[in-house]
C-alpha cells in the first residue's frame, strides 16, 4: 500500500490500484520518483532480480490528478545488454527521466553500475573502486539519497 500525505491539505490518502496491477507487483519493483510523480520501474520476470534474458523494462507513472490514473511506457533493451550486465542485476532507480540505473544483485570485482539511456538506447558501465571486499555479498544501491549529518 502506497500512502501518500498533502502538504497543502495537510490530509492523508491511498493509491488503490499500483501501475493497474489488481494483485501483487513483480519481485524487481522499484519506487522512483520520476519528475516529481510516483514511479514503478520493473521487469516482467516473476523474480527479485533482472536476469540477461531480460528484454524489456515497464515503468508505470502515475498521473498528477488522480490517484488511480497511470500512464505506462515500455523500454526495449539493446540486443547487446546481455553481453554488458552480469547474470543477476537489479534495478536501483531511475537518474533524471532518461536514464535507469542497474546493479549487480551479487557485488562483483571490479564493482560496477549500468546506466542505460532510455531516449539513445545506449548503456554505459562505471566501475567502482574500493568494493572489493564485498565481493559475492548482496548490497543494496541507493540513487539521490540524503543523509542529514545534522545530528553528527
Amino acid at each position: 500500500m502506497v500512502v501518500c500525505f498533502d502538504l497543502r491539505t495537510e490530509k492523508f490518502s491511498s493509491v488503490k490500484r499500483l501501475g493497474g496491477f489488481n494483485k501483487a507487483l513483480p519481485h524487481s519493483t522499484t519506487l522512483i520518483n520520476y519528475n516529481g510523480r510516483l514511479g514503478l520501474l520493473m521487469s516482467l520476470e516473476d523474480s527479485s532480480y533482472i536476469s540477461r534474458a531480460c528484454k524489456s523494462l515497464k515503468l508505470w507513472v502515475l498521473r498528477g490528478g488522480s490517484e488511480d490514473e497511470w500512464s505506462k511506457r515500455v523500454y526495449v533493451l539493446p540486443p547487446l545488454w546481455k553481453d554488458v550486465v552480469s547474470e543477476y542485476m537489479r534495478i536501483a532507480g531511475m537518474v533524471g527521466t532518461h536514464e535507469i540505473v542497474l546493479s549487480p544483485y551479487y557485488q562483483q570485482v571490479p564493482s560496477y553500475v549500468i546506466y542505460y539511456n532510455v531516449k539513445s538506447k545506449t548503456i554505459r558501465k562505471v566501475g567502482i573502486q574500493g568494493m572489493e571486499a564485498f565481493k559475492g555479498k548482496r548490497l543494496n544501491t541507493y540513487l539521490n539519497y540524503v543523509g542529514n549529518v545534522k545530528f553528527l
